[in-house]
């Protein structure tokens, strides 16, 4: 992992972004997760549900590289709001449409940190039933207190610090870049 500074476009007053992660590693990691969830699942029939807004990139490019059979389906809910570092009370946006019933899920998220978010998702999901269901994330925080649910698969674990980039936001901002860099006060 690289700590160089980069620029960005569209920068927040009093911040500035310091590498963590590059875009070329972040893209074989995310080849070796699809491996790894393909072996497992093999040609079976998959429901892949994404967390949305952060997992918008890890997903699109995570989808890309499964082979088998896919149904995807979209979540939001919010557990940051502004320009807030920690999370807070998660509040549903858009719930889960798709009758899981019996089938084979796998859950998508941009990072795990304390949980909560995997958590709420997980309850509403097992509620109906599924075949199977595991998780995956691109990031998982190295806390003190562990997480309320652990993923089955991760991409990077990384410190507790607040990052942005390939999806994750501050403010609303940063999503677009291709990599992933820490969010830092100046």
């Amino acid at each position: 992992m690289s700590n160089g500074r980069i620029g960005h476009g569209s920068s927040h007053p009093g911040y500035e972004l310091a590498m963590l992660i590059p875009r070329a590693e972040i893209q074989r990691r995310v080849a070796a997760l699809a491996r790894r969830i393909h072996r497992i699942y093999d040609n079976q029939p998959l429901v892949v549900i994404g967390v949305m807004s952060g997992a918008l990139f890890f997903l699109s490019d995570l989808l890309r590289r499964l082979e088998q059979p896919l149904q995807v389906e979209l979540v939001t809910l919010r557990s940051y709001r502004g320009k807030s570092t920690k999370p807070s009370k998660i509040q549903w946006i858009h719930r889960m449409q798709a009758d899981v019933a019996g089938k084979h899920v796998l859950l998508v998220d941009d990072i795990l940190d304390s949980g909560q978010t995997l958590a709420t998702v997980l309850r509403t999901i097992r509620r109906q039933k599924p075949l199977s269901c595991r998780t995956c994330v691109l990031l998982r925080k190295e806390r003190a207190e562990k997480p309320k649910v652990e993923a089955d698969w991760i991409g990077f674990p990384i410190a507790d610090v607040f990052v942005v980039g390939y999806g994750l936001d501050f403010d609303g901002l940063y999503r677009n870049i291709p990599d992933i860099a820490v969010l830092q006060q100046k």
